[in-house]
């Protein structure tokens, strides 16, 4: 048998796979960092790491504030430098989602479970230079730059996985297609009706169709700058937050703002934000069972919205 696996169909029996997801690509590159420390090398020179060595690799690592696709730690220079990697094919990236790596990032350094990080997002290429101006991952490296390390290696394991990785290139060309989910869609639209009818001084846009993944309202103050200042209702997490965009804590701490009891506020690279911890709210259960929780959500938002114009 060759080398060099065909790309093409296998024959008889039609494509060798019928589509890649996401969790396949975190397993197969959570494969890599236990088991190449070739591979380790060349992806953290990628992040300006050149001298590493290898020193554990977990997937779907979770907190209050979200999930890390990829946890790879390694020796530097003396530190432990955790990376934190988020794997893209071609779902929407969420809100936040770079700067919830920033904080879960933070919170792990300040646990001395290491001693620096860096933060970085593998996706297609196309995906990456379609990603909005406030991703702010520390590092990018594209699916095309992986699948080419694959096909420098002798090996025919190799070749499968660069095949592999190609496929999921593929999957996002084509895109990605919204699977709406009943249940969140209902949840959101009632949320919808309650913020429209009983708290005039937030907005939130109308709901066309939510999916899976859908576990966040973004609402707006109505004197809130047109874009770097909104509120979120991060709702299976319990959190209402306040996020300035485009500033940092230093500069959020020379106003000497007077905060409500129980703001906990989080510097980031590139913005800082003001969470008051709440109820959390299941999705899968009807709004109105839980009117108390998104009561108190929404009176927390309302107690944040006169601090959305404190930098105009």
């Amino acid at each position: 048998m060759s080398d060099q696996l065909q790309d093409k169909p296998s024959s008889g029996f039609g494509h060798y796979l019928v589509s890649v997801a996401e969790r396949d690509v975190d397993l197969l590159l959570m494969e890599e960092f236990h088991a190449s420390d070739a591979f380790v090398s060349w992806f953290c020179a990628k992040l300006g790491l050149p001298e590493v060595r290898g020193d554990g690799a977990w997937h779907s690592v979770s907190d209050s504030d979200g999930e890390t696709d990829l946890l790879l730690r390694v020796n530097a220079d003396g530190q432990r430098v955790a990376v934190f990697i988020e794997n893209k094919v071609a779902a929407l990236e969420q809100h936040e989602q770079a700067q919830r790596y920033h904080i879960r990032a933070a919170r792990e350094q300040q646990q001395g479970k290491c001693d620096a990080y860096v933060t970085v997002i593998c996706a297609p290429e196309r995906y990456l230079s379609g990603l909005n101006a406030q991703s702010n991952y520390q590092y990018k490296v594209s699916y095309e730059e992986i699948a080419t390390w694959f096909s420098e290696q002798p090996d025919r394991r190799s070749s499968w996985r660069r095949q592999v990785i190609e496929h999921a290139i593929e999957q996002a060309r084509r895109g990605y297609q919204l699977v709406l989910h009943t249940a969140h869609t209902a949840f959101h639209h009632a949320y919808w009706e309650i913020v429209r009818s009983n708290y005039p001084d937030l907005v939130m846009r109308p709901v066309k169709g939510r999916g899976a993944g859908s576990t966040w309202v973004v609402l707006k103050g109505r004197n809130f700058p047109k874009h770097d200042v909104q509120i979120d209702h991060k709702l299976t997490d319990g959190i209402v937050r306040l996020s300035f965009f485009k500033h940092n804590l230093a500069e959020l701490l020379e106003l000497r703002i007077d905060w409500p009891d129980g703001v906990r506020l989080t510097g980031l690279p590139k913005s800082v934000t003001a969470d008051i911890l709440v109820a959390r709210i299941d999705l899968e259960q009807p709004l109105e069972m839980q009117r108390a929780a998104v009561d108190q959500a929404l009176q927390a938002a309302q107690r944040l919205v006169p601090f959305g114009t404190i930098f105009t």
